[in-house]
């Protein structure tokens, strides 16, 4: 099973996951990312963070990017109007 690891942005610093996630899927690794995120941003937005969280990136094994999503892309269908 393929390893991902999902790592979080803002503005100053990139906080990278050094442990990774055995998932079957690239949409897999994009889903739980997507639930992660979701948990920062709100943090982000209750705690009124200076540089809130501006992008959720999975890269594989070998450190190679595999997708970046966009804090606004984190958003559920509802709430991007």
């Amino acid at each position: 099973m393929p390893k991902f690891f999902i790592s979080f942005q803002n503005a100053n610093r990139l906080a990278e996951d050094d442990i990774g996630l055995d998932l079957p899927s690239l949409e897999e690794a994009r889903e739980t990312a997507l639930i992660s995120a979701r948990e920062i941003l709100a943090d982000n937005v209750k705690s009124g963070a200076k540089n809130p969280m501006e992008a959720v990136i999975i890269t594989d094994e070998s450190g190679q990017e595999l997708m970046t999503i966009s804090a606004n892309d984190v958003l559920p269908e509802p709430l991007k109007r």
